[in-house]
């Protein structure tokens, strides 16, 4: 199985890639396959936490080059039918009600770093090696690098970054603000389920709300996204049996401070 799946905590759901010869390169079957996995997890109302990550050196070394080159990029159309499923794949990530981190260690390049861009939170070795090098090809992204990057790091920087294909470390992502976090490798993967063990004791339609809250919002303008706020506020005041009780406990801590 090139995605595996498991639970290492309570309502957190793991999608490890398992292709380490290949340091976990997406072929068309293991996007296939993240992909699926990423649509039963979204429906699923005990899973709070997603994580993905990767198996050996690396968490995704991008696209299958050795499987492109076998006749994929030969047939247009069957490219262009892999492209659009990393933007399905990548597109699930954002839209699934769980809260998605990123565990990266090793490389995250092109596909992989486009992977990674597309998750909530991004934790990372720091160390590990992260960038779009597609421009070092005379490629160009295919699974929202070009979107998705300006839009976390603002223009000039990810400019810099797109055009020269520059890789960054862990550290330096952590810095920039790409990564909320950056670990040494030997503390990556206890450091990433110890954020999705506190993430998971939020309620669940909270998290999903403050998803949609925060994503939706990015795309529209201040004002539009205030309204949207408003709206997700009064959805979720209607919807959620936790509200009353989570307004009288902070009330609580509060007066023992």
């Amino acid at each position: 199985m090139s995605v595996l799946i498991d639970t290492p905590a309570a309502q957190v759901r793991r999608l490890t890639l398992n292709r380490p010869q290949r340091m976990n390169a997406l072929d068309g079957s293991t996007l296939a396959m993240l992909r699926d996995a990423i649509s039963e997890c979204a429906g699923r109302g005990d899973v709070k936490v997603l994580i993905i990550r990767g198996s050996g050196k690396a968490f995704c070394a991008g696209n299958d080059l050795k499987w492109l080159a076998s006749g994929v990029l030969a047939d247009r159309e069957a490219h262009m039918r892999h492209q659009d499923l990393m933007q399905e794949t990548f597109l699930a990530l954002e839209a699934a009600p769980q809260i998605v981190l990123a565990s990266v260690n090793g490389y995250a390049l092109a596909g992989g770093f486009e992977l990674a861009l597309a998750c909530d939170i991004v934790i990372a070795d720091e160390a590990a090696q992260l960038g779009d090098e597609h421009m070092r090809r005379d490629l160009l992204p295919s699974g929202g690098g070009s979107q998705r990057l300006p839009r976390k790091l603002g223009l000039p920087r990810a400019m810099y970054y797109l055009v020269t294909g520059r890789r960054m470390s862990g550290r330096e992502a952590a810095a920039l603000g790409l990564a909320a976090q950056a670990f040494p490798a030997a503390q990556l993967e206890a450091g990433t389920l110890a954020l999705a063990r506190d993430i998971a004791r939020a309620d669940a339609l909270a998290l999903s709300a403050m998803k949609q809250m925060v994503r939706r919002g990015m795309e529209l303008p201040l004002t539009e996204g205030l309204r949207h706020e408003r709206w997700m506020q009064h959805r979720y005041r209607t919807l959620s049996p936790s509200l009353e009780a989570g307004v009288l406990g902070f009330g609580k801590e509060l007066a023992g401070t």
